[in-house]
């Protein structure tokens, strides 16, 4: 998530700096002295995630947060006001740090943020449909929809949950790519499943439905262990 720090206190950006560094999904793009400087950092840039002081000069933390509600950010807020001050205030947060900010606190923070940000890509990709060429005609197709996907060399079968087959020119892994990781797992180095029709697994096999589908031994603990999570 790439984030920014504004902060017109050089001692509360260099610790905020220094907590973000801890963090290989944060990737720091910027730190702030003023809300002006950080707005025109948002007009070039998409900036996933902002920890935004409140008691700033010219333009306070909550202005700055209602000018910017057409943005993706997400804002955690850096303050040393109270938590039920905050509560009071019409401005959509993650989360808040009051001051001083301890490491702890800033973790909790940052993986709610997290958490947030990948249930959003998530439903991105799982809406985001795909579009494949079968027989020179183009088909769309909806990621949600896919049961499951078998591999046969340079060719790949796609079962959707109507049971209707299309046969495309793509590798297993070239369509594994473009799936989001959290919806489909490859059970076998032929067939890739939608976890979410996954309905139970007996020894090396896998029930999709009305579809038994076999799991690879050295894939079975992992396929275990995502099932035992659904």
């Amino acid at each position: 998530m790439k984030c920014i720090v504004i902060d017109d206190e050089r001692i509360a950006r260099e610790g905020l700096e220094s907590f973000i560094s801890e963090f290989d999904f944060l990737s720091n793009a910027g730190v702030f002295s003023n809300a002006h400087l950080a707005l025109e950092k948002l007009k070039t840039e998409t900036i996933d995630l902002i920890f935004l002081d409140i008691e700033m000069p010219l333009l306070n933390g909550l202005e700055f947060a209602k000018l910017i509600t057409d943005k993706p950010a997400m804002i955690i807020f850096t303050t040393a006001y109270s938590e039920y001050a905050l509560k009071g205030y019409k401005v959509n947060a993650v989360d808040y740090l009051l001051k001083p900010i301890f490491f702890d606190d800033f973790k909790s923070a940052v993986l709610k943020a997290k958490k947030m940000y990948d249930l959003m890509y998530q439903q991105e990709l799982t809406s985001k449909p795909l579009f494949f060429k079968e027989n020179g005609v183009t088909i769309k197709v909806s990621p949600i929809q896919i049961m499951y996907i078998k591999s046969m060399q340079n060719y790949i079968e796609i079962y959707t949950e109507n049971n209707k087959k299309s046969i495309i020119h793509q590798t297993l892994k070239s369509i594994a790519d473009q799936l989001p990781e959290e919806n489909f797992l490859q059970i076998h180095r032929s067939y890739l499943v939608n976890t979410k029709y996954i309905t139970q697994i007996d020894g090396f096999r896998l029930c999709l439905k009305n579809t038994v589908l076999p799991i690879a031994r050295n894939r079975k603990s992992k396929v275990m262990e995502r099932f035992l999570t659904l």
